[in-house]
């Protein structure tokens, strides 16, 4: 006649371990932190020359408040027209607006 305690004991020993790793495991895979709304404001700007002695200006600022963004950036580019692209940004998507200072110059 078999032993019937040897396979009780190991069903018991089974079901303590899968016990055991149940209530280790996390209960809550959730966050519960609270976001404040993104704010912020930047800005920076550059006004130098290349080693050419030409110039070179470039700038950007930036402010947000929660879903919205809106700021400006600029360029000198090489037909030296100054480029300039306001924006802002909320739940509809991005909207820039693209303006040219001087006349081109081609070289």
């Amino acid at each position: 006649m078999k032993s019937v305690i040897l396979p009780v004991f190991q069903v018991l020993l089974l079901l303590a371990a899968l016990t055991a790793a149940a209530i280790a495991a996390p209960q809550h895979l959730g966050n519960d932190y609270e976001y404040a709304p993104a704010e912020y404001n930047f800005a920076y700007s550059v006004d130098a020359a290349d080693p050419y002695n030409n110039p070179v200006r470039f700038g950007h600022q930036e402010g947000r408040e929660g879903a919205y963004t809106s700021g400006t950036y600029y360029v000198l580019l090489a037909d030296s027209r100054l480029m300039t692209v306001n924006y802002y940004a909320d739940e509809t998507g991005f909207h820039p607006t693209y303006t040219f200072e001087g006349q081109a110059q081609y070289y």
